[in-house]
């Protein structure tokens, strides 16, 4: 097992049921490896202090590897496109940019969110969004990329 998949699964181990593991990523040959966490309710920096902790414990424990790399644990960031189901409910509400699969791009509110897809609510050029506004179903399934837009209104 490399040291990708090791910290993979030993963060899974670790996290309390409100925090989900999004991705462990290694660049091709980096020494960094970054740990991405989320959470129903967005992750606390003493959250990544605490799997820091835990997974450099483990590391010292199994004496893993022997070449010298580093990580870092935190959650994805803003920049970073919404990859798993569970990080879309905490985003009702936001705008989002949706890149599908057929090279289509949806800008719009995220208005539902549940286990097979989601629906996002189109704006009006000159009005904005407005309660009568076009929606669309989205399968998560069609969805090559979302990422949140931020609004500095």
């Amino acid at each position: 097992m490399n040291i990708v998949q090791q910290l993979t699964e030993w963060t899974k181990e670790f996290l309390p049921p409100h925090l989900f593991l999004v991705d462990v990523e290694q660049k091709q040959g980096s020494k960094k490896i970054a740990v991405y966490i989320d959470g129903d309710t967005g992750v606390r920096i003493e959250d990544c202090r605490v799997l820091s902790k835990s997974l450099n414990a483990k590391l010292d424990e199994m004496e893993f590897e022997t070449e010298p790399f580093y990580f870092e644990v935190s959650s994805p960031g803003v920049d970073k496109p919404l990859v798993l189901q569970r990080q879309y409910a905490k985003h009702v509400g936001r705008e989002l940019m949706v890149k599908l699969k057929s090279n289509t791009e949806l800008l719009g509110k995220l208005t539902q969110a549940n286990s097979n897809s989601i629906v996002l609510m189109f704006k009006d050029k000159k009005k904005g969004y407005l309660p009568n506004a076009t929606q669309k179903e989205i399968a998560l399934e069609d969805i090559a990329e979302s990422i949140v837009q931020i609004s500095f209104k």
